[in-house]
């Protein structure tokens, strides 16, 4: 199947959804986005989820007076065209064309969002790996402390700005020349810590923890920040000495796993020594990436996500 072509100079409305035609095949046509709403899960709350990681440093572990917090937002939308709506468009036009008509989504090729809460916004931008029925959100620390702190009183709202933006084609004086268009939406977003508890989530990595090195934490985000194009999948191993040799326990994370994931100390391990991780990153057309071994103690949250500086492309 090649390319979409829509021709952003021929278009339709029905039923509410504006459907564009195909270049090239008539019978073709592609539907707009669908405006989001916030989705309810099964329990018919509402699908968002505000967690707070964090660790206090301990005597125990040799990292007394360290603080570590991420504070990650999770919206779950709907995103779809009602069927009757699009059975309605589907026969307007072929009423009007005289053949058969394939109705398909219009592919997003750049996403962008923007949640503003008391006067600080945050800004992130998809090219790759656009899922429109579910936005992760590593909030940058401040902003997510803000918000932490103010979920917790109770009620906080929040503005989210959703900007989506589709290639295509439109003619000129009879010449087909490359086009984009762009839909924006605007939702006022509304955390209720006192209706849904369980909505607001902390995650004190450190607080049942009685002896050194029972643990880790282990944070990813590279898929929910986007930070490498054709990442499949990320690789933690983790090392444990045990009676003179490493003992090597691996945590896989893609797109469809969880962004923290939790890997036991093995009892037989020994308690005096550090342990070792490297990461490994597998990309779609077969690359691998295997970084050098690593030591580390204590129980600290491991965070593997690759940021770079982006002036410098320099990992950190």
């Amino acid at each position: 199947m090649g390319l979409a072509q829509p021709n952003f100079a021929i278009f339709r409305d029905v039923a509410g959804i504006r459907a564009f035609q195909d270049q090239k095949a008539p019978g073709l046509w592609y539907l707009s986005p669908p405006p989001p709403r916030l989705a309810q899960d099964q329990e018919g709350s509402p699908a968002y989820a505000l967690e707070a990681f964090a660790y206090y440093g301990r005597k125990a572990t040799g990292d007394q007076g360290v603080f570590w917090q991420k504070v990650i937002l999770t919206l779950g939308f709907e995103r779809s065209w009602p069927p009757q709506a699009r059975e309605k468009l589907r026969q307007s036009l072929a009423r009007e064309y005289g053949e058969p008509i394939k109705l398909r989504t219009l592919p997003v090729f750049q996403a962008k969002v923007r949640l503003i809460y008391a006067g600080e916004t945050y800004t992130r931008t998809w090219s790759t790996r656009w899922r429109p029925e579910r936005i992760i959100l590593p909030l940058e620390e401040h902003l997510g402390a803000l918000l932490w702190e103010a979920a917790r009183r109770g009620q906080v709202l929040l503005s989210l700005v959703l900007e989506e933006q589709a290639r295509g084609v439109r003619l000129e004086k009879g010449i087909s020349k490359p086009a984009t268009l762009t839909w924006t939406w605007t939702l006022d977003i509304k955390l209720d810590q006192k209706r849904y508890p369980e909505k607001f989530r902390l995650h004190d990595l450190g607080a049942k923890l009685e002896r050194a090195y029972t643990r880790i934490d282990i944070l990813c985000l590279d898929f929910a920040e986007g930070t490498l194009p054709g990442l499949y999948a990320t690789l933690v191993e983790i090392g444990f000495p045990v009676k003179g040799r490493l003992l090597v326990k691996q945590v896989r994370f893609d797109e469809n796993s969880p962004f923290h994931q939790q890997v036991a100390f093995p009892l037989a391990h020994e308690t005096g020594r550090p342990y070792r991780f490297r990461v490994i990153r597998i990309f779609e057309d077969g690359r691998q990436e295997t970084g050098p071994w690593r030591e580390r103690r204590g129980e600290r949250p491991l965070d593997v996500t690759l940021y770079r500086n982006l002036e410098t492309q320099e990992e950190r």
